[in-house]
This record gives C-alpha cells, sequence and structure tokens, in this order.
C-alpha cells in the first residue's frame, strides 16, 4: 500500500509540473495545442554528432580537400565535421610533428591525413590509430574489392588512401617525335627504357633524368617486390638481382651513354624531382602519377610541351606485365575517438567522393576513371594526352604485388639513398655497397623487434 501511494504521489507531482509549465505563457487551450509539439521535439535529434579531420591541407575556401568537408555536412543531418589544419604549406612531415605533440598531450584525435603510407603506419605501430576490419566486416565489404590499396600492418588495415599515385612513364611529346620513337607499350624493358634514353639524348638535353631518392636507386623494387629492402621474414632483399642491375644500369647510363645527368650534379643542385623534365632538360622521367597535376603549375614549371604516358617498364627477365606502384595520401581514424563509427561513414565518403574536389585520381575501384581524367583535364589538352594517361592509368593488366609495408620504411629508404651515393660518388662496387645495406638494415629491423 505505501509503494502505490508513493507511486501516485509522484505521478500526481510529475502531472502538476507538466501542467504548470504548459500554463506559463496562456490558457488552457494554448497548452493543449502545445503538448503535441513537445512530443515531436522530443523525436527529432538532440544535434549533429561532431568529428575533428586534422589535416595539412589549408584552412581555406579555394582548398579542395577544404570544399570536400564542407560538401560533406552539407550532404547529411547526422554529423558535422571541423576541419582542423595544422599547418598551412601542406607540408606533411610538419603536419605530423605537431599531430604527435596533441595526440601525447591528450587530444582526442577522430580522423586524420597522413602525407604517406609510412607516416600513418608508424603512428598505427604505437596504438594511436583504429583498425578498420571490423567496420568493413559490420558493411559486409571486402575492402581490397573496393580499393586499389589499403594500409595494411600484418593483418590489420589501419587507414585508405584518398588518392592513388601510380608510377609511370611521363615524355616530352616534341622530343619523343624529333627522335623518331614511338610511344611505348606495356611490355617494354629498363634495356629498353635505356636505349631510347640514348637516342633521346640530343640537342643539349638528356634522354632521361634519375633523382638522388632511394626509389631511383631501383625502380623495380618498389614496382615487382612486396617489399623495396625487406623480404616476407624481413631480411634484407640486396642479393635480389635487380639491385645489382639498377645500380649497374644507373653508372652505365651516365658514365658510357651520357643519357643521364651526372649523379653528382643532381646532388649538389638539390632539384626538385621534376624540375629537369619541364624544364626542358630530358625526355622521358619514371615517376608517380603526381607528374600530372604538377604540370598544370606553369608558375612552378614553365613549359609548353604536351606530356604524353607510357607504363612503367618492366625486370628484362621478367614475364608478368603490368607491375607498378600505388601510393597516396592516407586517412585514418584514432584509436582514442568516441565517434569512431561516425569517422569510419566520413573515410569512406571522403575516399570516394574527394577526387570531384581535388581531381585526383581516387583509390576506390568504383569510381569512372577515364570519365575523371577527361572532366579534370578537358581544358588542358594542350599539355595532357588524356587518351594516353587513361590508357596507361587504366589498362586492366596493371596490378600491384602482394606488398607489405613497415613502420620504419623511411629508415631503410635512407640506408638504400647513402648505397647508391656511395657507389656513384666513391666507385665502389655494388658487392661492397650490398655489405654495407645489408648490416645497416638488419640493424634497423632488430632494434624495432
Amino acid at each position: 500500500m505505501k509503494k502505490t501511494s508513493l507511486l501516485l504521489t509522484c505521478l500526481f507531482l510529475i502531472l502538476s509540473i507538466t501542467a504548470c509549465g504548459s500554463n506559463s505563457g496562456g490558457n488552457d487551450n494554448k497548452s493543449a495545442t502545445n503538448a503535441p509539439a513537445a512530443n515531436e521535439k522530443k523525436e527529432q535529434p538532440a544535434g549533429k554528432e561532431k568529428i575533428k579531420f586534422y589535416t595539412f591541407k589549408a584552412s581555406k575556401p579555394e582548398e579542395p580537400i577544404y570544399q570536400a568537408v564542407q560538401a560533406y555536412n552539407e550532404s547529411q543531418d547526422k554529423v558535422e565535421v571541423e576541419y582542423v589544419s595544422l599547418v598551412q604549406n601542406s607540408d606533411s612531415t610538419d603536419f605530423m610533428k605537431k599531430l604527435d605533440i596533441l595526440i601525447g598531450s591528450g587530444e582526442v584525435v577522430d580522423v586524420f591525413m597522413t602525407g604517406n603510407e609510412e607516416e600513418l603506419l608508424e603512428r598505427a605501430s604505437r596504438g594511436v590509430v583504429e583498425p578498420l576490419n571490423s567496420f568493413f566486416e559490420q558493411e559486409n565489404v571486402k575492402p581490397e574489392d573496393e580499393y586499389n590499396k589499403v594500409v595494411k600492418l600484418d593483418s590489420n588495415i589501419y587507414g585508405l588512401l584518398t588518392s592513388s599515385t601510380q608510377w609511370f612513364t611521363v615524355f616530352n611529346r616534341d622530343h619523343l617525335e624529333k627522335a623518331g620513337l614511338e610511344l611505348p607499350e606495356m611490355g617494354w624493358t629498363w634495356d629498353d627504357f635505356r636505349e631510347y634514353a640514348k637516342k633521346l639524348t640530343m640537342d643539349g638535353h638528356y634522354g632521361t633524368y634519375f633523382h638522388t631518392w632511394g626509389e631511383y636507386a631501383n625502380i623495380i623494387a618498389y614496382t615487382e617486390r612486396p617489399n623495396p629492402q625487406l623480404d616476407a621474414n624481413l631480411n634484407p632483399i640486396f642479393d635480389d638481382p635487380s639491385f645489382k642491375y639498377f645500380f649497374e644500369l644507373r653508372r652505365v647510363m651516365e658514365q658510357e651513354d651520357k643519357s643521364v645527368e651526372p649523379y653528382a650534379d643532381v646532388l649538389a643542385s638539390n632539384y626538385h624531382v621534376l624540375q629537369q623534365f619541364f624544364a626542358g632538360n630530358a625526355s622521358m622521367l619514371a615517376v608517380p602519377s603526381y607528374a600530372v597535376r604538377a604540370g598544370l603549375n606553369l608558375e612552378k614549371f614553365p613549359h609548353d610541351f604536351q606530356m604524353v604516358y607510357a607504363p612503367v617498364p618492366r625486370s628484362v627477365d621478367s614475364n608478368d606485365i603490368g607491375m607498378t606502384n600505388i601510393s597516396g595520401a592516407g586517412v585514418a581514424i584514432g584509436a582514442k575517438s568516441e565517434h569512431k563509427q561516425a569517422a569510419y561513414d566520413f573515410i569512406r565518403w571522403v575516399t570516394k567522393e574527394a577526387s570531384k574536389y581535388s581531381k585526383d585520381i581516387p583509390s576506390y575501384k568504383g569510381a569512372d576513371g577515364e570519365a575523371l581524367i577527361k572532366e579534370f583535364f578537358k581544358d588542358n589538352t594542350d599539355l595532357i594526352d588524356t587518351e594516353s594517361l587513361a590508357n596507361t592509368l587504366f589498362d586492366s593488366r596493371n596490378k600491384m604485388p602482394d606488398s607489405f609495408s613497415v613502420p620504419y620504411g623511411s629508415e631503410l629508404k635512407t640506408i638504400v639513398e647513402n648505397g647508391m651515393s656511395s657507389y656513384m660518388l666513391d666507385n665502389r662496387s655494388f658487392d661492397e655497397v650490398k655489405a654495407m645495406m645489408t648490416e645497416e638494415v638488419k640493424k634497423v629491423v632488430d632494434a624495432n623487434k
């Protein structure tokens, strides 16, 4: 009885308070009509779920990624993404340093960008990145079916690519035609590349250009091997015949063929990787596909020739054509985010839709690549041959090796860069340099076990 009496008393008080609230602004009729409105208000969302997106892209209306985020916010009513730019110079290295400081001080990060896979994986190895496997499983999607590449460490997927940067060969059309050469087709080899370079070397320019980065010590290792320095057991792979071949190719093209600018001059000049090609001082260049959009920046790279494109060459002893390397800027979820599902939904949208604003080739396979290229560059066909570009990037035979990355990949790359430098400048034998690189790589691997 006491319980029943208490319940009735509480119910009476609640009804009294509700009635008082309804009558605060007028008569009984108004309170009666206001009651349904109060019920309707309760059914509506309490407010947008807010997540923060940290990026190295500038916080400016003309910035494509900024535009993409604004478009996302306007496209739905459940989530609001706050655009947080930590640098204004698009320097991903500076950005990651500042982001690390924020995370170390306790800042909760929902979504963040990285300039490359190594930056993302290094953070994943420290436990600050959320694996995406369970989200894809819940969505009943196999990520490899949706994307050209996902960023993995062991069996965990830690990030997606907002764009797809693929190795290919770009040519100066004027130089190619003057040399009487046809655009090479998929399946051409690095021996063919050497012959092209010799024939293109004329009129005061070189046939090609090799940069000082580790990729240019052995491009084959990046396009045809699972990892450019390690095997599956994390042992150095410098016994792979491609290393000796490429080191010797670099030396013979410089010293005998005279078809490439001397390594010492390149090192001393501190060129941008694309500078000599766009300056007309090199006729062709094996390079990632970011060269396409860079070729439209005439203020930085003034030129008036049309770029034409071909696949990257393959190993002389390889029967497997179409091998290439795909990379790009990464996007990931912070491990301490309290809005992981919203963050996942956002990065899925970004990887599918942001290319419409950035005009970058997406990693998402569902995009119509050829149509995008024609749309992106329809006003720039004097500089970009869209037909050869589409044929190169979207050839159905293109494929990547079953690749893997390690968080300390940038350290290994530096070791190879130093090895090439010693080989070219000190005139050391490949076997000497191989022994040095092997020892140094083993030290790094052991230190990270």
